[in-house]
């Protein structure tokens, strides 16, 4: 169980690419989740001794991809696009949130997510601008 485990965590790491739009989006743990659930079977059975790690069991999934659950299928994929939306929505925010976070968070140092804390805080939040909460709800911060 433990190696079905690491092998949905490593494909659930692989799947991370960046693309674009607003949308809902997933962390890690979710997809680790559902791909657990939805795969276990098949890379039990469609990948039994590969090693988890550098895309082999994404890779081997893919390979195999006739030979897997629809379940599986349709849950990988659907975590591909979500983990797409949430890496692209993470890179976009801080573009996004540049005048929220020079106008309440200057007297923030960056780093350590200082401003993100700042921009999150209670206080702020209805200050902050719509565009910039979505950004940061997208982006899995909230």
């Amino acid at each position: 169980m433990r190696i079905l485990y690491i092998s949905a965590v490593c494909a659930a790491l692989t799947l991370a690419a960046t693309s674009s739009g607003h949308t809902q989006t997933i962390g890690y743990g979710e997809a680790i989740r559902g791909l657990t659930a939805a795969c276990g079977a098949d890379i039990e059975k469609q990948c039994k001794g590969i090693k988890p790690g550098g895309g082999a069991i994404s890779a081997c999934l893919a390979k195999n991809s006739s030979s897997i659950s629809s379940r599986c299928a349709e849950t990988f994929e659907a975590a591909f696009v979500l983990l797409t939306k949430r890496a692209a929505a993470q890179e976009a925010a801080a573009g996004i949130c540049k005048a929220d976070a020079e106008r309440l968070c200057s007297n923030f140092r960056e780093g350590r997510a200082r401003v993100l804390r700042c921009l999150t805080r209670v206080d702020n939040r209805r200050k902050v601008s719509n565009k910039c909460n979505q950004a940061i709800t997208d982006a899995g911060w909230r």
